[in-house]
């Protein structure tokens, strides 16, 4: 199974400085600007399933490319920082070396949230399920987290890494999981 999966556009918050996962942030107001650049690196391509995050920076730019139907799916939602969301990342780590905080943030849960595992574990029970049912290509929109998750998957980078290497916004990952097995 192929998987196209492509990451919403820019939004409102301030650059990496506001921790958002889980929280309905919009999107800024050079979304037509980003998002035609990414509808038209989807151009001539055809999927036989096409799914979104349900947050609206996602389901935007889903609309926007032309798939306005669009099979929404809570397990594409970006990571849920619970009581974080919102906050600012230096009020949340407070001095502590940032690879060490994240690290601890792979097994264990942020208060009233989840860990990078629990994400990970419904992101590869996603894409299980597509392939199982018999999907050769599809197109995700979603978010940093959810391709990493994705890219974990297939051993394009470690689960310990996915928080320092996000691809761009409006991006689109092609990935191979031909030989994902349950």
């Amino acid at each position: 199974m192929h998987v196209y999966i492509v990451r919403h556009t820019s939004v409102l918050l301030d650059g990496n400085e506001t921790c958002y996962g889980d929280m309905d942030v919009d999107v800024r107001p050079s979304f037509e600007e980003e998002a035609t650049v990414t509808r038209t690196r989807l151009e001539g391509m055809t999927f036989d399933g096409v799914f979104s995050s349900p947050l609206q920076r996602a389901r935007k730019l889903a609309t926007f490319c032309g798939y306005e139907a669009a099979i929404l799916d809570d397990r594409l939602r970006e990571m849920n920082f619970g009581q974080w969301e919102g906050l600012l990342w230096a009020d949340i780590i407070q001095g502590e070396p940032v690879e060490q905080f994240f690290a601890r943030y792979i097994v264990e849960v942020p208060p009233g949230g989840e860990s990078l595992q629990m994400q990970y574990a419904r992101v590869r029970d996603f894409l299980l399920e597509k392939k199982r049912a018999g999907h050769q290509q599809i197109l995700v929109f979603c978010h940093g987290g959810v391709i990493n998750c994705a890219r974990a998957l297939t051993g394009e980078v470690k689960l310990s890494e996915a928080f320092a290497t996000l691809p761009d916004f409006g991006s689109v990952t092609h990935l191979d999981l031909t030989h994902l097995t349950d």
